[in-house]
């Protein structure tokens, strides 16, 4: 359990969005703002030098955009700061996803969106001393892909399962909302915690933290949230794969047959 405020430094090219977003972090209670700037010629040293665990870091500036300092930073100090990026512009959420961003705020930034972002912050550290060191895959971060009707921000842990459909792949939430993306099954496996997600069909991916047991018969993986039942297909050669998986992680699962 982590004690004392988030450390966080934002990066901001006006002054004006720079002193709202301070005034939205420290509204949270959860993160003090250690250091500032809306010179981003000057941004690299100042991040070093306050060794944020946050840092919220605006794309578009003048000179140097956010990704130029990210390339820099990355040269001079290890581990990173867990990045932000806050914009306007909803088009550089692709590359802000292929930079490992932990999140991605859209301005004018949403006060409950930014309290999310802390929040999921925190309970990470909370499992472990310095996550910073381990890979971004691994740290709950949200997923950032193309949808038919624009940018789509995933919440891994939320999702149950996912399904191909062609070049497009569907996440199915526990809410029972789908949202569809411009991504295939294989390229979102890579982006995703093997330790939680297992590829159980060249056509589904399972969560196998709501994973409650295999139908034999249907050869489907039934997952149970909330009393609420989804299921999956499986491959046959992928029954005992996902059975020594689950024994790995300490669970003991049989396939069920009707």
């Amino acid at each position: 359990m982590r004690h004392g405020k988030i450390r966080a430094v934002i990066i901001e090219d006006e002054n004006e969005a720079l002193d709202l977003l301070s005034g939205l972090v420290g509204a949270t209670d959860m993160a003090i703002v250690t250091g500032s700037t809306t010179d981003p010629m000057r941004a690299v040293k100042l991040i070093i030098d306050h060794d944020p665990e946050i840092l919220f870091l605006d794309i578009r500036m003048p000179g140097l955009s956010g990704f130029d300092i990210l390339n820099e930073l990355r040269n001079k100090m290890s581990p990173l700061p867990f990045v932000v990026f806050t914009t306007a512009y909803d088009e550089y959420a692709i590359k802000a996803f292929e930079y490992a961003a932990f999140d991605y705020l859209l301005k004018p930034v949403d006060p409950e969106r930014l309290l999310k972002t802390l929040q999921r912050f925190a309970t990470i550290i909370d499992h472990g001393p310095d996550l910073r060191n381990q890979s971004l895959h691994e740290n709950g971060r949200t997923l950032i892909y193309r949808a038919l009707t624009g940018v789509v921000f995933i919440n891994p842990a939320e999702v149950v399962f996912i399904t191909a459909d062609g070049n497009y792949s569907t996440f199915h939430y526990v809410s029972g909302r789908m949202e569809t993306v411009t991504s295939l099954l294989g390229t979102i496996e890579e982006q995703l915690d093997a330790t939680h997600y297992f590829r159980a069909s060249r056509s589904c991916i399972v969560n196998t933290n709501f994973l409650a047991r295999i139908d034999g018969k249907q050869q489907q993986c039934v997952l149970m949230k909330n009393e609420r039942e989804f299921r999956c297909e499986i491959s046959r050669d992928k029954v005992k794969p996902l059975m020594d998986y689950m024994k790995i992680r300490g669970t003991e699962l049989r396939p069920f047959i009707h």
